[in-house]
């Protein structure tokens, strides 16, 4: 008579577990499935001083994968509080967003720089001229000296061209 109880207990045993894995694999299988409808979100995040981007369903819970359509780079010092941990939509937002945001910071910091540098091409145009009449009275070595602020001033002024209005006609 012993025998028969202890299939019954083996069965009985084997009916918990499979009472107790099967709604384990259901719930495995509606949070898999849950994050397969979810739809891709994209976030610009900040870790250890570079700015990246991720694409996932809950970037910005949780860890994601980086997109490769943004290689990393360092923003160290730079307030990003608008752009990053913002959902977008698609990858191509995100990009807009970022483009529009560096470009800005572009703009204001050459014209901050234009001012600057305007001060500076005065100073290195009297320095050309003085280092041109050294190089004359026969100073060696100053060829090179020219060659810099000569590229120098050349530079500046096609900057200058290129932020002044086209006059009408």
């Amino acid at each position: 008579m012993d025998q028969p109880v202890l299939p019954y207990l083996q069965q009985r045993l084997i009916g918990r577990k499979v009472i107790i894995i099967l709604p384990v694999i259901a719930i495995l299988a509606a949070i898999i499935s849950t994050f397969m409808l979810l739809p891709k979100s994209y976030y610009l995040k900040v870790r250890d001083g570079e700015l990246f981007l991720v694409e996932g369903y809950l970037s910005s819970w949780v860890s994601s994968p980086r997109s490769s359509a943004m290689s990393p780079f360092s923003v160290k010092g730079l307030d990003l509080k608008g752009i990053t941990n913002v959902e977008f939509e698609t990858q191509d937002e995100a990009m807009d967003v970022l483009r529009s945001f560096f470009q800005k910071r572009v703009q204001a910091q050459s014209e901050a720089l234009l001012v600057k540098e305007k001060e500076l091409a005065n100073a290195y145009s009297d320095l050309l001229r003085d280092t041109a009449g050294a190089k004359a009275a026969g100073t060696p070595g100053l060829e090179k000296n020219i060659e810099v602020l000569k590229g120098w001033i050349e530079v500046y002024n096609v900057k200058v061209k290129s932020t002044m209005p086209a006059a009408k006609s």
